[in-house]
């Protein structure tokens, strides 16, 4: 069974909504992936983490002082604690300590106006059931908002690749061996890939939705995302369970979006929170 309740949100009037829901994306990856569960251990991993981030598409001038060189280190760090906890996890799974099932921003303003699915799911259950897989797979509308979300603000602008040919495009040569940057934010407003680009609407992903490499907020083909699904898990069960138990305003409805790399409103994204159970 699937759950992420909402007691991060509990007990608070005013939210900064996107540090908050970072850290506890990051802790709840730790925990489900790694069974780690100290939170000053977590803490480290993820600052290593978010300076591995802010350098990830720098120039390559690999000196001290520079984004490029902190981040070699901080994955040279991260590396390394990964397989210190892959070793005692072995070590537990041997020992018979550990099972191997343990180891194993604008949505909120467009859902809070149509619900009726998260609703219905919510009145399916008898009180205090967890979600179940099969609950997932009914979210169609809800993920649709989150796809449209996520081709107006993708997570990541885009990514470097090397051209393993020569390649002709658009009356240029691409030299094989040269760096190509793919943009994710110019793919996903390119007129010719969809209508409208500028205004929202969720219904670009019903049926078959848009054609294929058209849409890549996680990449495509053999270097998509390992993390596709378990994001789309993480963001529906927390999607419902936030929906379900607060209503909420937008102290800042045009903030603005930032990427450095990734998509970051600029005022850290707050609400204003009022605790609601609905019948």
């Amino acid at each position: 069974m699937l759950f992420l309740n909402a007691c991060i949100y509990e007990g608070k009037e005013e939210v900064q909504v996107f540090q908050t829901v970072k850290v506890y994306a990051f802790e709840l990856a730790c925990r489900l992936f790694m069974s780690l569960e100290e939170p000053n251990h977590i803490a480290k991993l993820g600052s290593l983490f978010n300076i591995f981030l802010k350098g990830i598409l720098e120039l390559p001038i690999n000196i001290p002082g520079t984004r490029f060189y902190s981040a070699n280190k901080a994955a040279a760090a991260i590396r390394t604690e990964l397989m210190m906890i892959i070793k005692a996890r072995r070590m537990e799974l041997e020992e018979g300590k550990a099972s191997s099932s343990k180891t194993s921003y604008h949505i909120f303003l467009h859902l809070q106006t149509k619900m009726g699915e998260q609703l219905e799911i919510s009145k399916a259950k008898e009180a205090g059931e967890l979600l179940k897989w099969e609950d997932i797979q009914k979210m169609k509308y809800s993920w649709s908002v989150v796809s449209e979300v996520m081709r107006l603000n993708p997570p990541a602008a885009g990514a470097f690749r090397e051209a393993l040919v020569d390649i002709e495009y658009a009356g240029y040569t691409i030299p094989k061996g040269w760096k190509i940057y793919w943009s994710s934010s110019s793919t996903h407003k390119d007129k010719a890939n969809f209508e409208d680009v500028t205004r929202f609407d969720p219904s670009r992903f019903e049926g078959a939705g848009p054609t294929p490499f058209t849409y890549v907020p996680f990449g495509g083909g053999p270097r998509m995302c390992l993390g596709k699904e378990f994001s789309r898990m993480e963001i529906l069960v927390f999607l419902h369970n936030i929906i379900t138990n607060f209503k909420w305003d937008l102290l800042i409805p045009d903030e603005k979006i930032e990427y450095d790399p990734m998509a970051t409103p600029i005022k850290g994204l707050p609400i204003r929170l009022y605790p609601h159970h609905y019948d």
